[in-house]
């Protein structure tokens, strides 16, 4: 699993992109492709893996999707991924208990079986494009967190952190 982890970090710096084939679509489905009790890891390019324990919750309805993550990548405190349906938008609300509450709206599309949320917003305080990009893998996801920052000549999204998802009951790869 880490070596799978390293590996992704080290070849996904580079450009990532959303195909042309990518479909517009309501969380209802991605709530349901999500949902359950997962572990892992994650990491920043760089960084060392750190095993984390992942619990995500759909509502009833499916336009509300809180993923909750036991470490932050700076700090033991746990995060918090509060996905919700707003009109034709995605509004996200995501705190750690130590920086400032984010509100983030995404635009989610569904290439296959994975899931993309592309928003404009700010990281590290400069003006981005961020990707949320969910890849399905045999035993579960790999969610790669991307940014391309605005204020900088570059062609592509950057890896900014990735979770990699196996199901809480699962054995690694």
């Amino acid at each position: 699993m880490k070596t799978l982890l390293l590996c992704l970090l080290i070849f996904c710096v580079g450009v990532i992109s959303i195909p042309l084939h990518a479909e517009k679509i309501e969380l209802a489905p991605f709530c349901q492709a999500l949902v359950g009790q997962w572990r892992g890891e994650a990491s920043r390019p760089q960084g060392v893996p750190k095993t984390i324990t992942i619990d995500a919750i759909c509502s009833a309805d499916r336009r509300q999707l809180i993923i909750s993550v036991s470490e932050h990548a700076s700090h033991h405190l746990s995060e918090t991924w509060w996905f919700r349906q707003a009109d034709f938008q995605v509004e996200l609300l995501y705190f750690n208990g130590v920086d400032d509450d984010k509100r983030q709206q995404f635009s989610l599309y569904q290439e296959g079986e994975g899931f993309s949320l592309l928003g404009k917003g700010m990281v590290k305080q400069r003006p981005a494009l961020i990707q949320l990009r969910f890849d399905p893998r045999d035993t579960g996801w790999l969610w790669l967190q991307n940014v391309q920052y605005l204020d900088h000549d570059d062609d592509g999204y950057q890896l900014y952190r990735a979770l990699a998802f196996i199901p809480a009951g699962g054995v690694e790869p």
